[in-house]
């Protein structure tokens, strides 16, 4: 899991509307962690355990940290509810296990905020929330997702 914000190589490329989302209470997101929407519209990091609303769908990646645990200043303006603009793209996502160009157009799935896997159900585990498609492996070897 994120501890900090990041920042991702993104490509320019068509993809569905995006929306700015209010963070749940009692959490917080880092610019450039994977989200997802919950019921009620707020967002959280991808593989929050409790949630305070029902998850539906991964929404993308934050384009900046939002605290709404109510216990820290360190974003400052960034501090509350808010709203943080969830953007849609290709990423360069880190993979648990490296994709190859025979994967090209799989699912992927969320691990956590930072990490992606290929692997819907880990073994003993629950089923993960679908990111994306992956879209291709770069001239250095770096695996793309997109997200829509």
């Amino acid at each position: 899991m994120l501890t900090d914000d990041r920042a991702l190589d993104s490509m320019v490329c068509g993809h569905a509307p995006e929306f700015a989302h209010p963070v749940a209470s009692a959490s917080r997101v880092y610019r450039g962690s994977v989200v997802a929407v919950c019921q009620d519209g707020t967002i959280v990091r991808a593989g929050t355990a409790a949630p305070p609303s029902p998850i539906v769908a991964i929404e993308g990646i934050a384009q900046y940290g939002q605290d709404n645990t109510g216990t820290s200043n360190v974003y400052g303006a960034n501090s509350g509810a808010g709203l943080v603009p969830v953007r849609k793209g290709a990423w360069a996502l880190p993979f648990d296990v490296a994709p190859t160009w025979a994967n090209k157009g799989a699912p992927v799935y969320a691990v956590d905020d930072e990490t992606v896997s290929l692997t819907q159900t880990p073994e003993g585990g629950d089923a993960r929330l679908q990111v994306g498609v992956l879209t291709g492996i770069d001239s250095t070897g770096t695996p793309w997702t997109y997200i829509s």
